[in-house]
């Protein structure tokens, strides 16, 4: 029996509950209707996304990439329910970690996004806000409302630009060591790939202002 539902998180696109199922916390995700969209597409839309969210935690999950393990996944409700981590986001406390912890944390976060990209799959917001820490320093990734399955190396680059540049505005004397050895464990995970990633995220961020419009078109496609 579920009980003790609580309000976390009211987003312009989901809803974010704490509930508790057996004693144990969870976190239930509701993707809400929009009134400006069509009855029917707006039922598409909000189906398709949460059966790609659900299906790609599960990927993830199976595949060791700590991601909030999913209990139940209803499309045909825009329900998710997980496992609730206990932690903090990074960007609240990458302050507070010292560097040689943040390196290893790094790295470990450098790892799981290079299985994500592997798998052709990218995060679509990957930042320090999406990212939970816990007290023994396990980092998780979450929030994957706006990932999806592209084999464009373009998306994995902006991945790590967002988290760069989430980064350059949080903790910018951090930057320098996080991308260090977050590009370590990425190479581990993924050498074929990191040479090209790497070199598209350099780019990306020479071409600045026609990347955000790029950002900004993929943030829209998922509230028209």
């Amino acid at each position: 029996m579920a009980t003790g539902l609580k309000p976390l998180y009211m987003g312009a696109e989901a809803h974010i509950y704490l509930i508790e199922i057996l004693g144990e916390k969870f976190v239930a995700k509701y993707r809400i209707s929009k009134p400006y969209r069509h009855p029917v597409y707006d039922r598409i839309f909000r189906y398709q996304r949460t059966k790609t969210e659900g299906r790609i935690l599960v990927e993830l999950y199976l595949k060791n990439v700590n991601v909030p393990p999913p209990l139940i996944i209803d499309p045909a409700n825009s329900l998710i329910i997980m496992k609730y981590i206990i932690g903090d986001k990074l960007s609240e406390v990458i302050d507070s970690i010292p560097n040689q912890q943040l390196s290893a944390v790094a790295k470990r976060i450098g790892e799981m996004t290079a299985v994500m990209h592997i798998n052709r799959i990218y995060h679509g917001d990957l930042s320090l806000g999406n990212i939970i820490i816990t007290n023994t320093l396990k980092p998780y990734i979450i929030d994957f409302g706006l990932a999806g399955y592209s084999s464009d190396v373009e998306e994995y680059a902006i991945d790590i630009h967002l988290l760069r540049r989430s980064l350059n505005a949080l903790a910018p004397e951090k930057s320098e060591l996080f991308m260090d050895n977050f590009w370590k464990g990425y190479r581990g995970v993924a050498p074929l790939l990191y040479e090209e990633v790497k070199e598209r995220v350099y780019e990306i961020a020479l071409r600045g202002r026609y990347v955000s419009e790029r950002i900004k078109k993929r943030f829209e496609k998922y509230v028209e």
